[in-house]
């Protein structure tokens, strides 16, 4: 499938999986953080590998010579090239260079922006989902509001760029007492760091492994189905 077709579909997906998120008078890390969980969602319920800052795929250095570049989040599939996600309030020509980078790598490229009026460019074949939010200044803070009418979605609505515990609740229903890495999540519940294996059930092997297969699934062949929109 033609990889500007593969970013389009995509982005059409995650918008719809997006749409229902709603909020008023958030801070923009809130907004920021809301988006990136949402996205993270996306990925693991179409049963990817999900992981969140992850160095360039296709090796680009970052603004500093001595450092990496580093997506917002990428999502690895077994049957089909790895997805490539920014997520942008601004309009960062920065981002714009490295998704354009990723597609030229093979990688299907998604930039998710918010919050500025659409004066930007995307490059093709990187696919855009606009998240239309409105804005006001309230002691000094500039605040933001999205109003919508898609029907209730299981994107969490957490607050906060880094909680001081995980974001997950326990299978009990408890809110999960360790602390967590960068994505919110503790090691036992981020989707980065678990097996996500498909099983025959059609669940995710949730098993904690620290990134990459169980012991259960490691010599198991992919029991992944290919999602022929994307």
């Amino acid at each position: 499938m033609d990889l500007a077709l593969r970013s389009s579909r995509a982005a059409e997906s995650l918008s719809r999986w997006l749409a229902p998120l709603a909020f008023s008078d958030w801070s923009a890390p809130r907004v920021t953080a809301a988006l990136t969980r949402g996205v993270v969602d996306w990925g693991v319920a179409h049963g990817w590998r999900v992981r969140c800052e992850v160095p360039s795929i296709a090796g680009l250095p970052g603004i500093h010579p001595d450092r990496l570049s580093y997506l917002d989040v990428v999502c690895e599939r077994l049957n089909g090239p790895p997805i490539a996600i920014e997520i942008d309030r601004t309009d960062k020509q920065w981002s714009s260079r490295k998704l354009l980078c990723e597609a030229d790598a093979g990688a299907v490229a998604v930039w998710v922006r918010w919050g500025s009026p659409r004066t930007w460019i995307v490059p093709h074949p990187v696919a855009l989902v606009d998240i239309p939010t409105t804005c006001r200044r309230v002691a000094g803070r500039l605040l933001y509001s999205r109003a919508t009418s898609a029907p209730a979605h299981s994107v969490d609505e957490q607050p906060g760029p880094a909680p001081a515990r995980c974001w997950a609740t326990t299978r009990k229903g408890q809110p999960c007492p360790i602390n967590p890495r960068p994505s919110g999540l503790c090691h036992v519940h981020d989707p980065a760091v678990q097996c996500g294996a498909r099983m025959k059930n059609g669940q995710r092997c949730g098993n904690a492994t620290g990134g990459g297969p169980c012991n259960v699934h490691k010599n198991s062949p992919a029991l992944e189905t290919p999602t022929a929109l994307l």
